[in-house]
C-alpha cells in the first residue's frame, strides 16, 4: 500500500475553492446530497448546466504497492460532476461512454468539468465530462441521464414475468422483471 507520505499530507481543497464559494455550491445543490464526496470529488463550481469538481486521491483509493488509483473511483468523480451539471434532486444514469486516457496516482489532483447537453426541460440528458490533472487530459466521456419527479424506487414497478425453468425438469416458477416493462414505466416517468 502507498504511504501517506508519499504526497505530503495531501492538496487541501482550500487551494481550489475558498469556503464562501463552498458554501455558495453546497447551498444550491439538490442532488446525491448523501454522497461521500471523499471518494468521489467535491463540486467545487456549478451554473445552469454547468458544474466543476476536484478529486483529491487518497489512499483509500489505491489498489496496489504503486499508488494506483481505482478507476472506478474516476468514474465515480465523473458521474458525481455531471449529475451536478443537471442538479435535479431525482436523476440516474442510464448510460454511458467514457474514455481513460491515463492512470491517476496518489497525490493526483483530478479537475473535471460537465456540460449538460440539450434543453433543462428534457427528462433526458447527455453530459459531457472532462477531467485533467495539471494540463493533462485524463478522462473524457458522455453519461447519459434521466430525471423523474420522484426517486427511481418509489416509482411504480412493471410487472413481472413468470417463467418455467424446464432446464432442471422441474416445473418451477422464476420471477423476472421484464425488461420491456421496465423501460415503459421509465418513458412513462418521463412524460413519454
Amino acid at each position: 500500500m502507498a504511504k501517506k507520505d508519499n504526497f505530503e499530507d495531501y492538496v487541501q481543497l482550500e487551494e481550489y475553492v475558498s469556503q464562501e464559494n463552498l458554501s455558495k455550491v453546497r447551498s444550491e445543490l439538490t442532488t446525491c446530497l448523501e454522497l461521500n464526496t471523499s471518494v468521489a470529488g467535491t463540486i467545487i463550481e456549478i451554473d445552469k448546466n454547468f458544474a466543476k469538481s476536484i478529486l483529491i486521491t487518497t489512499n483509500d483509493m489505491v489498489v496496489d504497492e504503486h499508488g494506483l488509483i481505482f478507476d472506478a473511483f474516476i468514474f465515480a468523480a465523473a458521474n458525481y460532476v455531471a449529475q451536478a451539471a443537471i442538479n435535479k434532486e431525482f436523476s440516474v444514469v442510464i448510460g454511458t461512454k467514457c474514455f481513460f486516457y491515463a492512470p491517476l496516482k496518489i497525490g493526483d489532483i483530478l479537475q473535471l468539468e460537465a456540460h449538460a447537453l440539450f434543453d433543462e426541460t428534457s427528462k433526458k440528458r447527455d453530459v459531457k465530462v472532462i477531467g485533467y490533472t495539471k494540463d493533462i487530459k485524463m478522462f473524457e466521456g458522455t453519461i447519459q441521464i434521466v430525471t423523474t419527479e420522484e426517486h427511481i424506487f418509489d416509482l411504480k414497478r412493471p410487472p413481472l414475468n413468470s417463467t418455467k425453468d424446464t432446464q432442471q425438469g422441474e416445473n418451477s416458477n422464476t420471477s423476472n422483471v421484464n425488461p420491456d416493462a421496465m423501460a415503459a414505466t421509465i418513458l412513462a416517468s418521463m412524460g413519454k
